[in-house]
């Protein structure tokens, strides 16, 4: 809100379930971080998922907004 954009426009990075519960409540997108969670603590979520931001690709589109994608 004080950048003057919309949470529901807005898309939050998050690794941690207290963040990913605020990303929630706030009405964001949400990409889970996994990488730094290992393989014995697991995120239960059904938002989408990256292991790092190495395999993330940002772009903006004709109409002036974010796309990202990952690989």
């Amino acid at each position: 809100e004080r950048l003057g954009v919309s949470a529901s426009d807005c898309l939050v990075f998050e690794d941690a379930p207290a963040g990913i519960t605020a990303g929630e409540a706030a009405g964001a997108d949400v990409l889970v971080i996994t990488a730094t969670h290992g393989t014995t603590h697991r995120l239960d979520t059904l938002h989408p998922r990256i292991d790092d931001y190495l395999g993330v690709t940002a772009t903006i589109t004709s109409d002036g907004r974010l796309a990202v994608t990952s690989r």
